[in-house]
């Protein structure tokens, strides 16, 4: 299995991957005030905007499991991880646009910093698999 990953250092990062987006997915899915308290939406309705985010996640999650064990033929994960790069590129542009003002955001308070900071830890995992590889 670490070999068919490439070595160590990318089978630790899609074991990171996994974890960690099946954290955020099974709380954005099924946890009501994630949104409400880490994303900082006030309104009722962002307890249900966060369920499509949540199931996409766990959908992802469960494709990395698949091609770490290699089920069902899945073996290739370029294919996953350029569309998981792809999404936190935009997702770390958007917080950086509403931090610095280019973008209004939803509610016209100030976007912390600290928001960045989320899209910017897998994409960090992502680099440091695609160069040791």
């Amino acid at each position: 299995m670490i070999e068919s990953a490439g070595g160590l250092i990318p089978f630790l990062c899609h074991v990171f991957l996994i974890l960690f987006g099946g954290f955020f997915g099974l709380n954005f899915a099924f946890n009501k005030n994630f949104v409400k308290s880490n994303i900082g939406y006030e309104s009722t309705e962002s307890s249900y905007m966060g369920r499509p985010l949540g199931f996409l996640m766990i959908g992802l999650v469960l494709m990395f499991i698949a091609t770490l064990f290699q089920i069902g033929g899945y073996n290739s994960t370029n294919e996953i991880f350029t569309v998981l790069f792809i999404f936190l590129i935009l997702a770390t542009a958007h917080g950086f646009a509403l931090t610095f003002k280019i973008l209004a955001t939803h509610d016209g308070n100030d976007w912390p910093m600290k928001q960045n900071l989320r899209p910017l830890i897998p994409l960090a995992v992502l680099i440091i698999r695609y160069f040791t590889l």
